[in-house]
């Protein structure tokens, strides 16, 4: 009659070895349990295979994640976008009613200038003109008292 085997309710996988609870590690490990070989490899295979699977779902994981990740990224970058074209249209759009204000304001200045120049030839000619009036009066009373 073969040994009675032991019942293994937990499957422990650590960095590079595999503890089962229950079992004779150091015995499992060299082989001394005979005919409990073959379950040792079942175990093993199944350890294997839960590792295995573990890593699938990690990676899936991870992969869902870095995904979702580079969707929100993409959002994040268009809804900027598209808020920094939309105050950059504003921006540009309160420039130009500046500069439109400050052309006309140019303008009316440039008018008023002008304005002031021709005010000041009429005055120059006027004063001229008085100043020719005054001397012809001046001389003709100088004529006059001779």
């Amino acid at each position: 009659m073969a040994p009675p085997k032991p019942s293994v309710s937990k499957v422990q996988i650590t960095t590079g070895s595999l503890a089962l609870e229950g079992v004779d590690n150091e015995a499992n490990a060299y082989g001394l349990h005979g005919s409990q070989g073959s379950d040792d490899q079942s175990v093993r295979d199944m350890a294997k295979a839960l590792k295995e699977s573990t890593k699938r779902r990690r990676d899936t994981r991870r992969r869902k994640i870095e995904n979702d990740y580079q969707v929100e990224m993409e959002l994040l970058e268009a809804s900027f976008s598209t808020k920094v074209a939309h105050v950059t249209g504003r921006l540009l759009a309160l420039h130009k009613r500046r500069l439109e204000t400050l052309k006309s304001v140019l303008e009316r200045r440039t008018d008023i200038e002008e304005e002031i120049v021709q005010s000041t030839v009429k005055l120059e000619r006027a004063f001229m003109n008085a100043n020719q009036e005054l001397r012809a009066v001046l001389t003709a009373r100088l004529d006059s008292s001779q």
